[in-house]
């Protein structure tokens, strides 16, 4: 977690540079204070991590950290709109960091390059403000969810296959709200792939910037969040449902 700024922290520099955030009344000077004082962790770095990442570094968010095992490749580039042809064979992360920063100097950013599994240290993270999980797999997915309830932090999780996507937020830092794993309590043992079905580059886009919209949302605290609510978008057919997130009692992760 960032130091928390006041008002008198905010220099004109920023007060230009975020003038278009700060005139929204939801957002105004201390809405801006709050992304500045805020620590985002962004887990997976494809195509929806690339839009999350890029409008959370505009926007003034205080820092990043971020997490993905993999290297850019050609196959990459229809939808990772933070990666460019001269970064094929680089660390995501890596790549990612350096169009980040060139994006916005002032803001932190750390990276892991792994993989989230039962070994991955939490302290890295535990003094973050929000967890966002761009992976692409339902047991990453559950363990991630796992973290984020031990760590009392906020997921925001998303997916996206050829046209459709689907976000939702589960507030594991409040008690008795349901979970990733009340959704899906049984992991589905086969798992469609972009690489199997396809997507569409700018389906990722649409869900990833909804991603990062809740994020800043719950940071800043205005509007209507996807708080124990399932958001399906379907873009091929323009149908939108909300779905209820009911608690599953029986639930032993977030009991």
């Amino acid at each position: 977690m960032q130091a928390k700024k006041t008002k008198n922290d905010i220099s004109d520099r920023e007060l230009l540079r975020y003038n278009r955030h700060i005139v929204l009344p939801e957002i105004d000077i201390n809405g801006q204070l709050a992304l500045s004082s805020a620590k985002v962790v962004i887990i997976g770095l494809g195509g929806l991590g690339c839009p999350v990442a890029t409008y959370l570094a505009a926007s003034g968010i205080g820092a990043l950290y971020l997490v993905d095992h993999d290297s850019i490749s050609l196959s990459n580039l229809n939808r990772q709109v933070l990666f460019t042809e001269k970064d094929v064979s680089k660390k995501k992360v890596v790549a990612a960091k350096e169009r980040l920063l060139n994006l916005n100097s002032d803001i932190n950013i750390e990276t892991f390059s792994g993989e989230i599994n039962k070994k991955f240290d939490i302290s890295l993270i535990k003094d973050c403000d929000v967890i966002i999980d761009c992976t692409d797999n339902f047991t990453t997915r559950a363990l991630i969810n796992d973290i984020s309830i031990k760590l009392k932090i906020p997921l925001i999780t998303g997916a996206a296959l050829k046209f459709e996507g689907q976000i939702a937020v589960f507030r594991n830092d409040i008690n008795n709200m349901p979970c990733y794993r009340c959704l899906y309590p049984d992991l589905p043992n086969i798992v469609n792939s972009c690489v199997d079905s396809g997507i569409l580059g700018s389906v990722t886009g649409f869900v990833g910037t909804a991603l990062a919209t809740e994020s800043i949302k719950l940071i800043c605290s205005f509007g209507e969040i996807y708080q124990s609510k399932l958001f399906l978008m379907d873009l091929k057919n323009n149908n939108f449902k909300k779905i209820d997130i009911n608690k599953d009692e029986k639930c032993k992760y977030c009991k």
